[in-house]
């Protein structure tokens, strides 16, 4: 999200507390086991404090089981805080890159693996009840990792450990309790639970979020159970600027929809993407960062970006004919347009027309 001092400071407790939270409300709901399918840290930026405080979080818990499956931000590296940090008796990390079975009740067995490295492409599903001649196929088996769903994948998400959805009942599976995509799934039809993370960890998670509650009553009666948690939220919204004339009114435009789209919402928790559209007068400089700040004070918000999708409100052809300066560069500038020879070209000539505009109009030209 862009975070910075006593805001990055502020969303790092925050994600501790999410984590918190989910052992309060396994108390509250007479949990058994709590399961975290990877991705628990970044290994990179994770060190000795953060595994004393995953521990002491989880020795707080108990008896509730803790069961862990290491992702590729987190793999079971041999520098990983998994390997170095004396974990509580009831914790559990599933070590082998192959699904091993855990007994966690009578009826109930929890499958679990755990990567190894960062970029694994393995199965998950490669085996469990139906394929490992040491396990009986009787009672309710779930599975647990980090892996990323073939038929599912958001666009720009890496693929680690790709499955099919289809083969979780195929394997044997009840469910398979996954993590690695940021977005709740529930499909009950296949079997994939992804709760996502507890809180939004980009601008574009917006909604509830939290922990998802498995009831395991028996063979063939299995209930999900999704539970909003999150304490901070993320939304985006579409502010349109046209008909504005100047910079305070514009301001004011975009601060009020702010506060309508956050209505409800602890502002002080609340992160935002706003996407201007609209023609704009070129007397009306779009600084984003200078925006940004001024509608933060307005509102309260924790943190906003700002994506100018403005154009200039602008009558070329009128501007071309001036017998000045100005008419000159749009000339010059409208004619380069017509001449450049691909998408990002005319791009950077399109900005280069409206920010020397601007200069012409006298105001503090800002980069978009």
């Amino acid at each position: 999200m862009g975070c910075l001092g006593e805001l990055a400071r502020r969303r790092r407790q925050g994600l501790r507390e999410a984590l918190r939270q989910a052992g309060d409300t396994a108390r509250e709901r007479g949990c058994g086991a709590v399961t975290i399918g990877g991705d628990l840290f970044e290994h990179e930026r994770a060190g000795a404090e953060t595994g004393r405080f995953l521990a002491e979080t989880f020795a707080s818990w108990a008896p509730i089981r803790v069961l862990l499956a290491p992702g590729n931000h987190d793999p079971l590296v041999p520098e990983s805080i998994y390997l170095r940090t004396p974990w509580p008796d009831n914790v559990h990390l599933f070590r082998e890159q192959r699904l091993r079975p855990l007994r966690l009740a009578e009826g109930l067995t929890v499958w679990g693996l755990g990567h190894h490295e960062p970029a694994w492409t393995g199965d998950p599903l490669d085996g469990g009840p139906r394929h490992d001649p040491e396990a009986s196929a009787a009672g309710v088996h779930l599975a647990l990792f980090h892996g990323a769903e073939t038929g599912s994948r958001p666009p720009g998400k890496g693929v680690h450990g790709p499955f099919a959805a289809r083969h979780i009942h195929e394997r044997g599976f009840a469910l398979a309790l996954c993590g690695h995509y940021h977005g709740r799934r529930i499909d009950l039809d296949t079997g994939l639970v992804y709760p996502g993370s507890p809180e939004p960890l980009a601008l574009d998670e917006e909604g509830g979020r939290g922990p998802v509650l498995v009831d395991v009553e028996g063979p063939g009666r299995v209930r999900v159970t999704p539970l909003d948690t999150n304490r901070w939220h993320a939304a985006t919204l579409r502010c349109e600027l046209s008909g504005v004339s100047s910079l305070t009114t514009a301001v004011d435009r975009v601060s009020a929809e702010v506060l309508t789209a956050t209505a409800g919402l602890p502002l002080e928790r609340t992160t935002l993407r706003v996407e201007l559209s609209g023609e704009v007068p070129s007397s009306v400089a779009i600084d984003l960062f200078d925006w940004e700040a001024a509608v933060r004070d307005a509102t309260g918000v924790a943190a906003l970006r700002i994506r100018d999708l403005t154009s200039a409100a602008l009558d070329l052809e009128a501007l071309a004919r001036e017998p000045t300066t100005r008419g000159a560069f749009v000339r010059t500038a409208t004619a380069a347009l017509a001449a450049a020879g691909d998408a990002e070209e005319r791009a950077v000539l399109r900005d280069a027309l409206r920010y020397g505009l601007e200069a012409f109009a006298g105001v503090e030209v800002g980069l978009r």
